[in-house]
């Protein structure tokens, strides 16, 4: 099955490394391997139908998106840390975390994972860091589409689950037909545009005070 993902970050993410204005730490982390810059340029095409964001004006709507790359940015580096410190560990394996059990009929597309909450019922509770449980059960906050451990698998490009041994027992029973249901949503399709990621991209590198990788001298 092809993977829907139709836009490579990887790319934009190399342009950004090169290009983010000195002492700008949010940008820094969003060229990292494995943050979702995907999902977030996504998440921005969502807020555009909801209509307290389209309610914002330009400079709310700049305010806020820098604030939710902010957050999930420092998620983002707590996991890191958090995978490091447990690679020699089976919870925290990096092989562990990113392959092992995946199912079949999985291509890491990453639709599963574009929802903001879920049922915090984890098979280890006590393995868990300090308020993941919460964030998980909550989210990260207003504006926030995705789950809060979705991380970007740059190789797949696709997505990939940033704490996989510890899932919750929801996620752990997301089955087939399930999966064949998002599948065939027109939403998420419509939002895997190319144009419109670019787009969605070059609105966020303009506020970031960065240069489009696509935009030549």
């Amino acid at each position: 099955m092809e993977n829907r993902k139709l836009f490579d970050s990887n790319r934009l993410k190399r342009v950004l490394k090169r290009k983010c204005a000195p002492g700008n730490t949010t940008a820094k982390v969003l060229c990292q391997p494995g943050f979702p810059l995907y999902y977030m340029l996504r998440n921005l095409g969502w807020l555009k139908s909801e209509k307290w964001w389209a309610s914002l004006s330009l400079r709310a709507k700049r305010v806020n998106a820098i604030r939710m790359l902010a957050r999930r940015g420092a998620l983002f580096r707590q996991v890191k840390e958090w995978r490091q410190i447990n690679k020699n560990e089976q919870i925290g394996a990096p092989d562990a975390a990113d392959n092992a059990g995946v199912p079949d009929y999985c291509n890491k597309c990453g639709l599963c994972c574009e929802v903001a909450s879920g049922m915090a019922d984890f098979p280890c509770p006590e393995q868990m860091p300090p308020g993941w449980k919460h964030l998980f059960s909550n989210g990260l906050g207003r504006g926030h589409r995705f789950c809060p451990f979705l991380w970007e698998d740059n190789c797949s490009r696709g997505g990939m689950c940033s704490i996989y041994p510890l899932r919750s027992n929801p996620c752990r029973l997301f089955g087939a037909d399930e999966c064949d249901f998002f599948w065939k949503s027109k939403e998420p399709l419509e939002l895997s545009s190319r144009t419109k990621i670019l787009k969605k991209a070059r609105w966020l590198t303009k506020h970031l005070n960065l240069r489009p990788a696509w935009e030549r001298p």
